[in-house]
């Protein structure tokens, strides 16, 4: 069996907040994204991975008691 890896990224806009993925284009800080809804030209300032995004939510905590 093969098996193949995809990177999916996701990204906001700054304008209308709606969002939109690429898959396989790893982005650059600093370069720029037009959005695909508003056309609004976007920097990209940061990239957060899964592992990052996981910690500040409901994912590393432990669920409410019953």
């Amino acid at each position: 069996m093969k098996v193949s890896l995809e990177f999916l990224y996701h990204f906001r806009c700054d304008r209308c907040d709606q969002w939109w993925s690429i898959a396989d284009i790893k982005p650059q800080i600093g370069s720029d994204m037009t959005c695909p809804h508003c056309g609004h030209i976007n920097t990209v300032e940061s990239i957060q991975t899964f592992l990052e995004a996981a910690k500040s939510s409901c994912l590393d905590k432990l669920p409410d008691p019953c």
